[in-house]
């Protein structure tokens, strides 16, 4: 794996809270419920209109969307257009990219475990980008992180050779963002802080 420099431009993120995004259309706003709100906060706090590229991860997705139609199915016998088009894995990223009338394009991950992992090796790999990931399995939790490449970056990603032990949940990496840790390490790569 080749080595690269880059820097975290912003970073936000929220965990078990209730959301306000009063600054969203109130129709647009109205479809949302608390998996969506909370990408779309963090999203919004770091997303600059030259963001190129947008990488969205959840490993579950909107698990309280997608209950409602297993259930819906299991009663009714067939499931809201609406509610279907609201749960599918990309419907926050979706939905963010178009409010902001993004057209570069988004990629969205599933990896299991690896999920966060994976989602922000691929914001780096897309160069100058914003990652969010989300999830509502086990408590509510969003984090969104505006990447550049640059020579004089922070942050060197580099390949875990040594096979250290993977720190790369949702906590690992937000301690890593707040500076706690200087590592950030997956099973195939690590992220560590650049003395200035």
């Amino acid at each position: 794996m080749k080595e690269i420099i880059f820097d975290i431009k912003k970073y936000s993120y929220v965990k078990d809270e209730e959301c306000d995004v009063s600054f969203i259309p109130m129709m647009t706003r109205r479809k949302l419920n608390k998996f969506g709100r909370c990408a779309l906060y963090t999203l919004y706090k770091v997303y600059e209109k030259n963001s190129p590229r947008l990488v969205f991860a959840s490993e579950y997705g909107d698990t309280e969307r997608v209950d409602k139609l297993i259930n819906q199915r299991v009663t009714d016998g067939d499931v809201s257009p609406n509610g279907f088009s609201s749960s599918v894995h990309n419907a926050s990223i979706g939905l963010f990219s178009l409010l902001e009338k993004n057209k570069t394009g988004y990629n969205s991950i599933s990896a299991g475990e690896r999920t966060i992992a994976q989602g922000f090796l691929e914001s780096i790999l897309s160069k100058n980008a914003v990652f969010c990931y989300a999830e509502s399995l086990g408590g509510l939790k969003s984090v969104s992180v505006s990447i550049n490449n640059s020579n004089d970056g922070k942050y060197l990603l580099s390949e875990n050779i040594e096979n250290l032990e993977s720190k790369d949940s949702f906590e690992d990496f937000i301690r890593f963002l707040d500076g706690k840790e200087d590592l950030f390490v997956s099973e195939v790569f690590k992220i560590q802080r650049i003395a200035p």
